[in-house]
């Protein structure tokens, strides 16, 4: 019975192929949509990065700067009583002559800090005539920071500055307690007495505020682009293909 029906086999029944509804897969579509978030999270990262390298290096600075509050005339005019102060701490090793240092007078007999003017340092010939100019190794010195109070007479000063000390005078010859006034002992106070050194206000080092506010925007705009990013990813992850 050649004419007997027959249902067709199951393989004749499938299609020769199927469509896919995505042309990708939807692990593909999460694995892309990840770049676009990682990329403004890293460009977040750079950007506190930036801001906190900014206030750190120059933080770190601006540590140990304090402030001496004048608390006498010796200094006049340049730093007059009652005058505030900023002060560099060091160690004494880097003085330099001209420099204003504050230093433990251990040495004079006093147990204070007390701030002077470096006139000379180790080596050198100091001479101090009676009408109060000083000459250093042969040359006159050249001092227009001292107060202008007229002729002044002192008693002469003549010596050798030892190594490793230093000579120090006031600003204001006729009322400051120097190395003049501890002249029997040579007058002088040793380097590592040196606890600071005056400095200019506006040389101190402030944080670098055009980095902090560079990396704080940059970290902002980094932020926005990566919630931007997450939103989208969720969105795309989260559809349901249609039948």
């Amino acid at each position: 019975m050649d004419d007997v029906w027959k249902p067709p086999s199951y393989e004749s029944q499938q299609p020769a192929s199927t469509p896919s509804v995505w042309p990708h897969t939807p692990a593909a579509g999460r694995a892309g949509s990840r770049v676009p978030l990682v990329v403004a999270l890293g460009v977040a990262v750079v950007g506190v990065v930036l801001a906190v390298v900014g206030i750190l290096v120059t933080g770190g600075e601006t540590a140990g700067y304090r402030t001496w509050h004048q608390q006498s005339r010796a200094m006049e005019p340049t730093y007059p009583e009652g005058s505030d102060v900023t002060v560099r701490p060091i160690d004494g090793s880097g003085v330099r002559r001209g420099d204003v240092v504050l230093f433990n007078a251990r040495d004079w007999g006093a147990d204070s800090v007390f701030m002077m003017r470096v006139i000379a340092v180790g080596g050198d010939h100091v001479v101090i005539d009676e009408p109060g100019r000083v000459s250093i190794n042969g040359k006159a010195l050249r001092e227009p920071y001292l107060f202008k109070s007229g002729p002044y007479f002192t008693p002469p000063v003549e010596v050798t500055v030892p190594e490793g000390q230093l000579f120090l005078l006031g600003d204001h010859r006729t009322l400051a307690a120097d190395s003049r006034a501890h002249y029997e002992h040579n007058g002088t106070i040793a380097r590592s007495a040196v606890v600071g050194m005056a400095v200019d206000h506006a040389s101190v080092p402030s944080p670098d505020r055009l980095w902090m506010w560079v990396g704080a925007a940059t970290a902002a705009v980094g932020l926005v682009a990566a919630a931007v990013a997450a939103t989208v990813r969720h969105r795309r992850t989260g559809l349901t293909p249609r039948i």
